[in-house]
C-alpha cells in the first residue's frame, strides 16, 4: 500500500500516484510519494520505492539512487531538506520536503536499505541502466550531428536531433527530416512511420509544452492523407488519420488572445500539424510526394498466391487397372503384367 505525503488530499494524492507509476519498473512496488521542490535537477515530486529514490517532474525521472548505493541519509527539520550521500560520495538534496514527511520517508529509507529486491528486478533495473546508458551516449553523438544518410530539409536545431535519435530504432536513421523555418517543429520520416516533434526553446512555447516536448508518431498503415493547406503565405502541412481527419479549418490568429492550448485549431499546438511556408512546400514538395508515395505502398494489399497442390499419386487398385489396360492393348505381355503387378503389391 502506498503511504503519501501530508500535503495531499486523497483525490490529488491518487491523481499524482497513477502519474508516477507509469516510471516504474515490472516488478516495482511504490511504498511512497510525496513532494519536494528542486530547481536544479528539475524534481516536484518523490517517491521511494521497493528499489530506489526517485526525483520526479512529471512522469520523467531526474534523480534516482538505489538503496544499495546509499551511504547517508540526512534530514535537517529547520531546512525542509533530506540530503542523500552516495557511495561514491555524490551528495542530492531534496528541498522543501514537508517535515511531517520526514518520520515516513525515514522509515521507509531504512527499510529499503536493509532488504534485498527481487532478483527479477534487479535484473529489470539493469537492463533499463543498460538502455539509458546507451540512449545517452546515443544522444551525446548526435549533438551536432549531419545526418548523413538523411535528407535534411530546414535548419535542424540540436534538441530536435536529439529528440529523432531517441525515436530511431538500432541502427535506424530517417530518410527525410523536414524543420520549419517558423519554429513550429521536426517532421521525421522512416521507413513505415511519421514523426511529428516539436521542442526547443520557442518552439516549445508555441507548442504548449514550454520547456518539454510534443512528438506523434503515425504509422504509414494508419495515416490516410497528407494535405497541405495555405494562405498567400503562411500555410499547414497535416498528418490525416483516423483520430485526425483534418474536418476543422487550422487558423494561426483565432487563439492569438487565448494560451497556448486553448486554441483547438491552432496549428503550432497540435500534434499531426507542421506549419510551412508556402516556398517551403514547394521546396521540398519532391520529398513529400516521395513520402505521400512510400504511404500509398505500405497501405497496399499484399497478395499471396498459394502453391499449386502437388499430384496425388494413384492408388494401387488404379495402377493395376492400368497395368491391365496395357496387357489388353498389347503393350504388355502376360509375363510383364505378372510382374510389374507383383512389384506393385510389394511396395
Amino acid at each position: 500500500m502506498t503511504e503519501y505525503t501530508s500535503k495531499w488530499k486523497p483525490v490529488k494524492a491518487e491523481k499524482k500516484a497513477a502519474t508516477a507509476r507509469t516510471t516504474l519498473l515490472p516488478g516495482e512496488e511504490m511504498w511512497f510519494l510525496g513532494v519536494c521542490n528542486n530547481l536544479r535537477l528539475f524534481i516536484s515530486d518523490v517517491a521511494l520505492t521497493s528499489l530506489r529514490v526517485v526525483g520526479l517532474q512529471d512522469r520523467a525521472i531526474n534523480f534516482q539512487m538505489r538503496y544499495a548505493d546509499i551511504a547517508n541519509v540526512v534530514f535537517d527539520a529547520k531546512k525542509d531538506t533530506v540530503e542523500i550521500t552516495s557511495r561514491e560520495g555524490a551528495r542530492t538534496v531534496l528541498k522543501m520536503v514537508p517535515r511531517a514527511d520526514h518520520e515516513v520517508m525515514s522509515r521507509l529509507l531504512e527499510a529499503g536499505r536493509s532488504s534485498t529486491p527481487p532478483d527479477e528486478l534487479l535484473h529489470a533495473a539493469d537492463d533499463a541502466a543498460a538502455e539509458a546508458a546507451a540512449s545517452s551516449a546515443r544522444v551525446e553523438a548526435a549533438k551536432g550531428a549531419e545526418w548523413p544518410d538523411s535528407i535534411v530539409r530546414g535548419k535542424l536545431g540540436r534538441k530536435a536531433s536529439e529528440a529523432i535519435l531517441r525515436q530511431c530504432h538500432k541502427d535506424e536513421q530517417p530518410w527525410l527530416i523536414l524543420t520549419s523555418s517558423a519554429g513550429a517543429g521536426t517532421l521525421a520520416a522512416f521507413g513505415d512511420r511519421v514523426i511529428i516533434i516539436k521542442t526547443g526553446a520557442l518552439t516549445s512555447f508555441m507548442a504548449g509544452s514550454l520547456g518539454g516536448e510534443r512528438s506523434a508518431t503515425f504509422h504509414f498503415t494508419d495515416i490516410t492523407g497528407i494535405e497541405y493547406n495555405s494562405g498567400f503565405v503562411n500555410g499547414v502541412l497535416e498528418v490525416l488519420t483516423p483520430s485526425y481527419s483534418g474536418t476543422a479549418n487550422h487558423d494561426f490568429w483565432s487563439g492569438a488572445s487565448k494560451s497556448r492550448n486553448s486554441a483547438a485549431s491552432d496549428p503550432y499546438t497540435l500534434s499531426n500539424t507542421l506549419p510551412l511556408s508556402k516556398p517551403e512546400y514547394n521546396a521540398c514538395l519532391p520529398e513529400i510526394n516521395e513520402l505521400k508515395a512510400r504511404i500509398s505502398r505500405a497501405k497496399a494489399p499484399t497478395m499471396f498466391v498459394a502453391p499449386a497442390p502437388a499430384p496425388v499419386a494413384d492408388g494401387l487398385a488404379e495402377q493395376i487397372q492400368k497395368l491391365a489396360d496395357l496387357r489388353t492393348s498389347g503393350v504388355l505381355s502376360d509375363d510383364e503384367f505378372a510382374s510389374a503387378k507383383a512389384r506393385l503389391i510389394a511396395q
